[in-house]
């Protein structure tokens, strides 16, 4: 596996390029930033779930929507999946140099190997989604809209139809229509 031409399932990755900004929409280099927001779609369960990339506390918290027997381990392998590939990518474009963190001494960092950088934890408590429909993106989107204002996404009951309504009207705002 070499920084151009990263390979995991078949697919090739180009995140080194959203590291550095060459792909992000905001154009942040993430050596700017605390915390990186990525939706994950697992294929495998047709399933979107919300990772949240954490350098200071060197964690990905995972925020997913469902629970089932056997659904825990197909998500976690592909999130540590896409953790090895993100831990070699900042490697490869000396991201720890640039946000100032020495993996050798660096109280989180200093006991990991460089391919197993972050921890994952999934967070717990959050609102669920009912078995057998389709919300999960729309949940995705409600945990992260909860963290990016600083709010806790709290177990509460969310009614999706309500939600789906709220951002089709915003996307609509913005200007985007089919």
């Amino acid at each position: 596996m070499d920084h151009q031409n990263l390979n995991a399932g078949g697919q090739e990755h180009h995140i080194i390029e959203y590291i550095n900004e060459f792909r992000m929409h905001a154009a942040v280099p993430w050596h700017t930033v605390e915390d990186i927001f990525i939706p994950i779609n697992i294929k495998e369960k047709h399933h979107w779930v919300l990772v949240v990339l954490s350098f200071s506390e060197r964690y990905i918290f995972l925020y997913d929507s469902y629970e089932s027997s056997g659904h825990y381990a197909v998500v976690l392998l592909e999130i540590e999946k896409i953790a090895t590939i993100i831990s070699l990518c900042l490697q490869d474009c000396n991201f720890y140099v640039k946000k100032g963190i020495d993996l050798q001494n660096h109280p989180r960092y200093k006991d990991k190997e460089s391919t197993d950088i972050f921890d994952v934890l999934f967070e717990d408590d959050l609102p669920q989604q009912s078995s057998g429909n389709l919300n999960c993106g729309v949940f995705m989107i409600m945990y992260a809209e909860c963290l990016f204002y600083g709010h806790k996404v709290i177990a509460t009951e969310f009614d999706p139809i309500a939600l789906r309504t709220r951002y089709a009207a915003l996307l609509w705002d913005y200007g985007i229509r089919k």
